[in-house]
């Protein structure tokens, strides 16, 4: 199993970053892969632009905390994946923590060498979307 913690400093209040960070279905506006986001109830389906889905249920929410957590159920080679975003308080700023805790179906496969770029790369995005400094769509 491993884990790891990600992080990116933006120059923007924690409740503007909570908004972008915090919406369940606004993960295509950050993560491009995604070309979409659905939720029934618990239940967050991501559909990636090769047409496959990736479904997560959301754990737990606290929007006092800016914190969420959420589990893949399907569509990823995984045993079992827990993450969460956590929006803190620095200085005039945030910080946004994306943690990551999984277990692959094959061990020989190193999750994090596999996701830590994606997540790296999201969390950048986050950062132009929410400072405006996004050149591309």
């Amino acid at each position: 199993m491993a884990e790891w913690e990600l992080s990116v400093e933006v120059a923007v209040p924690p409740d503007q970053a909570w908004e972008l960070v915090g919406d369940p279905v606004g993960v295509p506006r950050w993560f491009p892969k995604y070309v979409s986001a659905s939720l029934d109830g618990a239940m967050r389906t991501l559909v990636r632009d090769d047409g496959g889905e990736l479904v997560e249920e959301l754990l737990e929410r606290d929007d006092a905390r800016r914190h969420y957590a959420y589990a893949v159920v399907s569509g990823a080679p995984v045993a079992s994946h827990r993450a969460s975003f956590e929006v803190q308080a620095v200085g005039d700023g945030s910080r946004i923590v994306w943690w990551t805790r999984t277990e692959p179906q094959d061990p020989a496969v190193d999750m994090e060498s596999r996701l830590r770029p994606g997540q790296e790369a999201g969390l950048e995005r986050m950062k132009a979307v929410l400072e405006g400094t996004l050149t591309s769509e």
